[in-house]
């Protein structure tokens, strides 16, 4: 069977080297590619993009192919610089850079003398020359529309797996016009689940959440829909790591991008100044600037920030912090991989909020319900007594192992894909 996966913001996984964040999605793409391919009757196409034009690779038993989309960042900083509502509008200035001089006019130069950018037709040019079975894509975004159609101009089958709670936003659904935190807009939206009718969903939430749209809505926007819930796959080899009591680890680890609504790393700093004697590292993707500048001024002197650490590094991260918290909103988390990653490495959890009950039902953590100040009470507590600590580290090692091994799930998910096709 031949699979295509689009991720086209992962290259940074297939070159370690490059010093770029990398989200979730990307993370759980390759990570599914990867179990995909150890099948050896399948071959898996990872296909994303880069600013320079390469051929194709073979890495870790994937094809990892490329769209070339040059002059990405170059634009990527004068959208963030340069607010530009309406051709009928004179744009704005939102940050002054030097730069600016010399981006604009490169950019209009290629504008006028180069053919433009067409994501569409670049994707489609790479996924029609693999030929694929089937087609898996990632979330509800302008992207998995591009596909949707693509799949069925070609007649391919395309699985949708959801990667956000916020894939789901009704407002999406109900509201002409209406655009997510993300920039996802809901023609888009309502679109990708038209095109896209086999959707996978993270959780049984999800699940529950799909089929309450479902009924809700009884056009053809939402007929026929075929839809599954297998729980995040991980290789917990990649975690796992000799047992170590909370005496042979340190600090709380807390990871995610600077904003204001899903991540949201300034109720973090709000914890650790709460707890002075325990060291805190935040790695953080400066997204917004604002949000960054903030936290890089008001932190506690018990809290690190880091931009960047590459994910071969991440199983060493995870393996020597004494806890792991999280401050995501469930409104638009999803399931969070980095709770498999922390449970596989024997690290107790410590969250704002439960997704979708993994702490209930994995004993491997504590919701705050909700309340900042439940979540320092818990770290606290988890502080002064180191059997509830191993209590909670063998907890969530035992039920990722039983519940989230990759080859298990990728197995199921391998032969649903196969009765689509």
């Amino acid at each position: 069977m031949r699979i295509t996966i689009v991720a086209l913001n992962a290259f940074p996984l297939i070159e370690p080297g490059k010093q770029r964040n990398i989200g979730g999605l990307e993370t759980f793409a390759w990570n599914l590619a990867q179990g995909l391919s150890h099948n050896e009757l399948d071959q898996v196409q990872f296909l994303v993009r880069s600013e320079r034009a390469r051929i194709s690779r073979v890495h870790r038993g994937v094809q990892v192919d490329f769209i070339h989309e040059p002059c990405r960042e170059i634009r990527q900083s004068v959208s963030k610089a340069i607010d530009i509502d309406s051709v009928r509008k004179m744009p704005q200035i939102k940050v002054w850079q030097p730069g600016l001089l010399w981006k604009i006019p490169l950019l209009a130069f290629r504008k006028i003398f180069f053919p433009r950018y067409s994501e569409a037709k670049s994707i489609a040019v790479a996924v029609e020359r693999f030929a694929p079975d089937a087609i898996v894509t990632l979330g509800v975004n302008q992207t998995s529309t591009i596909l949707g159609e693509f799949a069925l101009d070609r007649n391919i089958p395309i699985a949708l797996w959801l990667q956000s709670n916020a894939d789901l936003d009704r407002n999406l659904f109900e509201k002409v016009g209406f655009v997510d935190r993300y920039g996802v807009r809901s023609e888009h939206a309502q679109a990708c689940i038209r095109l896209c009718r086999n959707i996978v969903c993270q959780t049984e939430t999800q699940l529950d959440r799909l089929k309450e749209m479902e009924s809700i809505q009884s056009d053809s926007q939402t007929q026929s829909i075929r839809s599954i819930w297998f729980p995040n796959p991980i290789d917990t080899n990649d975690f796992r790591s000799k047992e170590k009591n909370a005496d042979h680890r340190q600090g709380v680890l807390w990871i995610g991008r600077a904003d204001r609504f899903h991540k949201r790393p300034l109720l973090a700093i709000e914890i650790a100044a709460r707890c002075p004697k325990i060291p805190f590292t935040l790695i953080l993707n400066p997204s917004e600037d604002a949000v960054y500048r903030e936290i890089l001024d008001t932190k506690p002197a018990n809290v690190t920030v880091v931009n960047f650490v590459p994910a071969s590094e991440m199983p060493k991260r995870m393996s020597n912090a004494w806890l792991f918290l999280s401050t995501g909103s469930a409104d638009y988390e999803g399931f969070p991989n980095v709770f498999l990653e922390s449970s596989a490495s024997g690290t107790p959890i410590v969250s704002l909020e439960d997704f979708d009950e993994f702490l209930k039902r994995s004993g491997g953590g504590i919701s705050g319900a909700g309340r900042v100040d439940q979540v320092v009470q818990s770290i606290h507590r988890l502080h002064m007594s180191p059997s509830e600590w191993m209590r909670l580290s063998r907890n969530a090692r035992a039920y990722v192992c039983k519940h989230h091994e990759r080859t298990a799930i990728v197995q199921k998910f391998r032969r649903w894909l196969e009765s689509l096709a």
